[in-house]
C-alpha cells in the first residue's frame, strides 16, 4: 500500500487511487495520467485488502482498478464500497477483455485493457468530467423512471448470445414487436431485444429521438432523406441502414416536422 505525499500546484478535481499487483502496470498507467492534471493520484495498493484501506482513509473519487489480482479479483472490492457516501467511480484496468460485460453490470464507468493507449484514457476521463464524481454515469442500464439517458451514455444491449455496449447515439431507430424491440444500429445491424418501446421513449434523449408512430422511435440525426413514393408512402432512409423505414403521410409529416 502506498500513500501520494507530493504536492501539486495546480488544483486537481479528482483524487485517484491505482490498484494493481504488477508494479510495472501501475507504473504505466501513472505515466499516462500525468497529461491530465485534472487528476492527483493518492495512493496505490497492489490487492483488494490494502485498496480498502486505501479507500476508507482517503475516500478518492476515482479509482482504477485491475481485475485479476492474488486471491481475490477487482469486483471484491465493489462490495466495500457501498458503505461509502459518495461512492467513487470505478474504472476496471486489465488485460482481458473477457470481463468487460461483467464490468460495466457493475456499474462501472468504464473499462480499459492494458497496455493502456493515451488516446482511450482521454475518452475515460472525458466522461469522467461530464457527471458530478458524486453522481458517477451508470454507462451499463437504461435509466431509472424519470431519468434520461444523453447521446454519449453507454448501453449495454443484449440479443440471446450476442451482447455490445454501444452508445446511446449511434442507434439510428428503434422498432417495435411486440414486448420486443428491434435496435437498428449503423452498418446495417440490428437486434432484437426484450425491451418495450415506450420504456425506451422514457429514457432515450428527447431531443434527439422523436415516435414517429406507435412502433418506431427515430433518432433525428441518422435521417438521409425522406422520398414520396405514392399518394399513402413515404420512404424514411437512415444513415447506416441497408432498408428503408416505409411511413404513412402523417408519420412523415410528424418526422419532417422534427427535422
Amino acid at each position: 500500500m502506498k500513500f501520494n505525499t507530493e504536492t501539486h500546484s495546480s488544483s486537481p478535481r479528482f483524487r485517484v487511487i491505482l490498484v494493481d499487483d504488477e508494479p510495472t502496470a501501475r507504473v504505466q498507467l501513472t505515466n499516462r495520467l500525468k497529461s491530465h492534471p485534472e487528476l492527483e493520484i493518492v495512493g496505490e495498493a497492489e490487492d483488494v485488502t490494502s485498496a480498502n484501506d486505501l479507500v476508507q482513509t482517503l475516500k478518492p473519487d476515482l479509482i482504477f482498478l485491475d481485475i485479476q489480482m492474488p486471491k481475490t479479483n477487482g469486483f471484491d472490492l465493489l462490495p466495500k464500497l457501498e458503505n461509502l457516501t459518495p461512492q467513487p467511480a470505478v474504472v476496471f484496468v486489465t488485460a482481458y477483455d473477457e470481463y468487460a460485460i461483467r464490468a460495466f453490470e457493475a456499474n462501472a464507468l468504464d473499462y480499459l485493457t492494458k497496455p493502456v493507449s493515451a488516446a482511450r484514457l482521454a475518452k475515460t476521463i472525458l466522461r469522467l468530467s461530464k457527471p458530478p464524481v458524486s453522481e458517477p454515469a451508470v454507462p451499463h442500464r437504461l435509466a431509472k423512471a424519470g431519468e434520461r439517458l444523453s447521446a454519449e451514455d453507454l448501453v449495454l444491449l443484449r440479443d440471446k448470445s450476442l451482447s455490445m455496449m454501444v452508445k446511446v447515439g449511434e442507434i439510428i431507430a428503434i422498432e417495435a414487436h411486440g414486448d420486443y424491440a428491434r435496435i437498428l444500429l449503423n452498418e446495417g445491424k440490428n437486434l432484437m431485444m426484450k425491451q418495450t418501446l415506450s420504456l425506451w421513449e422514457s429514457q432515450l434523449p428527447a431531443g434527439l429521438f422523436i415516435k414517429v408512430s406507435r412502433s418506431l422511435l427515430v433518432n433525428t440525426q441518422s435521417v438521409a432523406k425522406m422520398v414520396k413514393k405514392n399518394l399513402l408512402t413515404w420512404e424514411l432512409q437512415l444513415q447506416g441502414a441497408k432498408e428503408p423505414i416505409l411511413l404513412s403521410n402523417l408519420e412523415s409529416k410528424r418526422l419532417r416536422a422534427a427535422l
